[in-house]
């Protein structure tokens, strides 16, 4: 098996040798497409491991803090790091909403509708100002039920009922259930990009804002799946972290790595126009700017090296945004530690940032939280937004500097105060997954 540095020399070597004038440095900035109202990001809610407040979401990701622990797996009881939410209790974060209405949720869905829930108090939006057509919910999943239906097929002789499928099993029940719960009249969608379904969300939440369809959205990524099939099928493919000893090192992003490590949780971001922010008087952390999604139309599950496709979508994120790399200063990227990624990304770093490359922090979050399925990229939106809200670049943590490319800087293991103008969140998921987003400092 070839190693991390032959592997990445030989897509070094069939990469282009000169900048491509249409696609790097020298591309002009173009104007905004048909943008009618700026975009922020108001408010954070987080259920993750050992986590429920934006405050100590920041202070894990700033302190480079890993949240996973040493349990045996759920499939064949192997000891491995796992990012579980732990004493997980709805009354907290519920208690609002009458009891009879979400007592009956599965655990996923109560994981979906407590973020959102704590991300509208941390945006100092009370719920009846949810109860509007002028409202969204944009929500992202990669297994969506699977625990549950896992649980229906455990069931010892007994007889599902129309209810477990239809609100318990059916996918995108957890933005229906909400939507009930809290009167959200307006659009209401389930979006399934693999890993990169919390992105999806957010950014077709910005696209409706932008729009002027709406002025409030709440864009979420949340999966719940931490059952045998998942540990069982990733480690017979030899995926599955052995890490058995210290849960920070499970994840090993940008190191030649060939495995990760799974987490849980739910992370989700308000979104409002500019105008509807300003006029109720609201925090703003974050503009977002830009986003872009496209398929690699290549392969199902294998990763494209190049970096080609994600590449573009950058470029093209920033043009829409009137940016070009020059302006980006930091990149969050899928950072799952398995090696096919790593070095697409690595790549994609080359070809769009050129000789920048080594100025520009690659970080990943997935050591953090483990690598939490649909909402993993929601956390990347919510990192970068308080990364630009508190001008400091967190750390890539688990990252072993002997064996990392050199000519790149992943900010290993210590985070950094620096001011930080923009930021490009880049995610990607299994099925040709590509996405872009493109954050700014809130103006001031």
């Amino acid at each position: 098996m070839r190693t991390l540095g032959e592997l990445n020399t030989a897509v070094w070597r069939d990469s282009p040798a000169e900048v491509d004038p249409h696609s790097s440095q020298t591309m002009p900035k173009a104007r905004r497409v048909a943008v009618q109202h700026e975009v922020v990001i108001t408010g954070i809610g987080v259920i993750l491991p050992n986590c429920d407040e934006a405050s100590v979401f920041w202070q894990h990701l700033k302190g480079g803090q890993s949240q996973l622990q040493i349990e045996p797996d759920p499939g064949d009881a192997i000891q491995c790091a796992i990012g579980r939410v732990r004493d997980f209790s709805a009354k907290k974060y519920l208690a609002q909403i009458p009891e009879k209405l979400w007592a009956r949720c599965s655990k996923e869905q109560l994981f979906y509708l407590s973020s959102v829930v704590r991300a509208c108090q941390d945006a100092g939006l009370s719920l009846p100002e949810l109860s509007s057509e002028d409202v969204g919910l944009f929500d992202g999943t990669s297994r969506g039920s699977l625990e549950l239906m896992c649980e229906l097929m455990r069931a010892d002789g007994k007889r599902p009922s129309l209810r477990d499928f239809n609100l318990g099993a059916l996918p995108g029940q957890s933005v229906g259930i909400a939507a009930s719960i809290l009167g959200v009249r307006g659009p209401t969608y389930t979006y399934n990009g693999s890993c990169a379904s919390g992105a999806i969300a957010i950014g077709n939440a910005f696209r409706e804002i932008q729009s002027g369809r709406i002025s409030v959205a709440c864009g979420t990524g949340h999966d719940a799946a931490l059952v045998a099939p998942l540990f069982q099928v990733y480690r017979d493919a030899g995926l599955m972290s052995v890490e058995a000893e210290d849960p920070a090192r499970a994840i090993r992003p940008y190191s030649g790595s060939f495995a990760n490590a799974f987490g849980e949780g739910a992370v989700t971001v308000v979104l409002e126009s500019r105008e509807h922010a300003e006029a109720r008087g609201a925090r703003v952390l974050a503009e977002l700017v830009s986003y872009r999604y496209g398929n690699g139309g290549q392969h199902p599950t294998d990763i494209d090296f190049t970096g080609d496709r994600p590449a573009k979508l950058i470029q093209e994120s920033l043009a829409d945004a009137e940016l070009g790399p020059e302006d980006v200063d930091f990149v969050i990227g899928h950072g799952n530690g398995v090696l096919a990624s790593d070095i697409s990304e690595l790549n994609y770093m080359k070809r769009v940032f050129a000789e920048r490359t080594r100025e520009i922090p690659l970080i990943s979050t997935k050591p953090v939280y483990g690598h939490t399925l649909g909402a993993a990229s929601a956390i990347n939106v919510a990192a970068g937004a308080l990364m630009l809200h508190h001008a400091y670049v967190a750390p890539t943590i688990g990252v072993d500097r002997n064996r990392v490319v050199n000519g790149f800087n992943h900010q290993a293991n210590e985070g950094t105060s620096r001011l930080l103008r923009s930021g490009v969140v880049v995610s990607y998921g299994a099925g040709g997954q590509n996405a872009a987003i493109i954050m700014q400092r809130a103006k001031r």
